[in-house]
């Protein structure tokens, strides 16, 4: 069976590292990017499961990215430090997790949320 791949855009080099280990620890399959703009363009090359976004990136915001990858028919969750700057309507339309998470929580979610989408 093929690992359930996520597509992670974060622009903080450690902390997409080790949220990319945590997740392939767990075995799922993640592609990894820095900005909208390449997670925009992965999303047109790629079905991904799931996408799990920073809020705040150096080109733009990661609502755009997760509101375009539900366009998509993806699941996603914004992961963020900001989350009370979210308003009521975007988080309504993604799942949003507050950093920083320990890795049994993050893993925790993750499965939650694919089990919502149907794995």
């Amino acid at each position: 069976m093929a690992a359930i791949s996520i597509l992670l855009v974060e622009d903080d080099r450690s902390t997409a590292y080790l949220i990319e280990h945590i997740l392939v620890s767990a075995n799922f399959a993640v592609d990894v990017v820095s900005t909208a703009s390449a997670a925009l363009r992965r999303l047109t090359e790629h079905q991904y499961r799931l996408v799990i976004s920073d809020l705040r990136l150096p080109d733009g915001d990661g609502i755009a990215v997760a509101d375009r990858a539900a366009e998509l028919g993806m699941k996603t969750a914004i992961l963020t430090g900001y989350a009370l700057s979210i308003s009521p309507e975007q988080a309504a339309h993604h799942e949003v997790w507050m950093k920083p998470m320990r890795p049994v929580e993050l893993i925790a979610a993750v499965e939650r949320c694919i089990a919502r989408c149907g794995a």
